[in-house]
């Protein structure tokens, strides 16, 4: 499903969905093959125009013995995805006896691949990560890591492991087709609308507001972490 039309080179985009949809899979090849771990994401500024990652995994995870400083590593974020039926091509298909046998079901999604090599954060560093990921996380007023009991906050940095990662390139597709027409829009909104289970009512504010640029891509993700297009 990876195709040209669908991909995007805006390093603010990059930004974006890392922001808001932080928790990412983190993929390190290791002595018996791929190593798969879970971490939410903060995004820093970097020396490459996409910018730079940092995480922290506890050093009891298994992938923890394969993430060396240098190695290389590849970090998934996904965004929403919807699987779109040709029944609501309404434009395309407006009768019930359409012949809908030149179209079929397809899916739409948003993906982020990253890669780079990674790099450790020393303790200062992973307590301000630790830190900037509960000021992203918490409700205005919420909890606070200054809140821990010094032991606790102490003990717990010594059993995790904080990394860096410098977004050395990036593979990003965003496929919000609208249907077999652009008039079919509005029936796929509508479809989405009505189903509106997972991620259907997030994808339809971005297939609504999607001009078809990262520009327009980067305002529409930004606006669903605050629950913009969605009945939360």
């Amino acid at each position: 499903m990876h195709y040209a039309e669908y991909k995007h080179t805006d390093p603010h985009l990059v930004h974006a969905l890392v922001d808001v949809f932080s928790f990412a899979a983190i993929s390190v090849n290791g002595s018996k093959g791929p190593r798969i771990a879970h971490a939410p994401l903060t995004f820093r500024n970097g020396q490459f125009p996409a910018g730079a990652l940092e995480f922290h995994l506890a050093k009891a995870n298994p992938i923890a013995r394969d993430m060396k400083i240098g190695v290389p590593v590849t970090i998934l974020v996904q965004g929403p995805g919807a699987a779109i039926s040709p029944s609501w091509f309404t434009s395309s298909f407006p009768q019930p006896d359409s012949d809908r046998s030149r179209t079929a079901p397809t899916y739409n999604y948003i993906s982020l691949i990253m890669t780079g090599r990674l790099e450790f954060l020393d303790d200062l560093a992973l307590q301000t990560q630790i830190r900037d990921l509960v000021l992203a996380s918490e409700p205005e007023g919420g909890w606070r890591t200054e809140e821990l009991a010094p032991d606790l906050w102490q003990g717990w940095r010594r059993l995790i492991q904080g990394y860096r990662l410098e977004i050395e390139s990036f593979d990003l597709t965003a496929k919000l087709s609208p249907g077999e027409i652009p008039d079919d829009k509005v029936g796929v909104i509508a479809g989405l609308l009505e189903r509106g289970v997972l991620a259907d009512e997030g994808m339809a504010y971005l297939l609504r507001g999607y001009e078809g640029t990262s520009q327009s891509l980067v305002s529409l993700v930004r606006a669903l972490k605050h629950g913009v297009g969605t009945s939360s």
